[in-house]
């Protein structure tokens, strides 16, 4: 399985590949909640400093950490870091119903092959 890097922290342009996208928004978004710190602990805890699998992957991995409630929060954070470096408007998403990670992940890679 390929790890995402989170050591290129750089602004997304449009040549960035969701992979790199997806780990600088998973910094971000840790960092907005639990300060930069608190998100360096998890993913140590995780072991997942310099790689991070697939969104699926990670998902689980918080869901066994945090549990139901906190995963979700720390998701829609990751989320909302994603779509503004991508400067999407979060309605684009356009996830009806109850929040769903994989499925807001899976909407935001094919947007970006589009």
């Amino acid at each position: 399985m390929q790890g995402w890097s989170l050591n290129s922290l750089s602004a997304t342009s449009g040549t960035d590949d969701f992979a790199t996208t997806f780990a600088n928004a998973v910094h971000g978004g840790l960092d907005k909640v639990l300060g930069q710190s608190g998100a360096t602990a998890v993913l140590t805890h995780m072991k997942m400093t310099s790689n991070l699998p697939d969104p699926a992957e990670f998902h689980k991995k918080l869901l066994t950490l945090f549990g139901k409630e906190a995963t979700l929060s720390l998701e829609r954070a990751i989320v909302r870091d994603l779509v503004t470096r991508l400067k999407w408007a979060l309605d684009l998403l356009s996830i009806e119903g109850p929040f769903d990670f994989n499925t807001a992940m899976l909407k935001i890679k094919k947007g970006m092959k589009a």
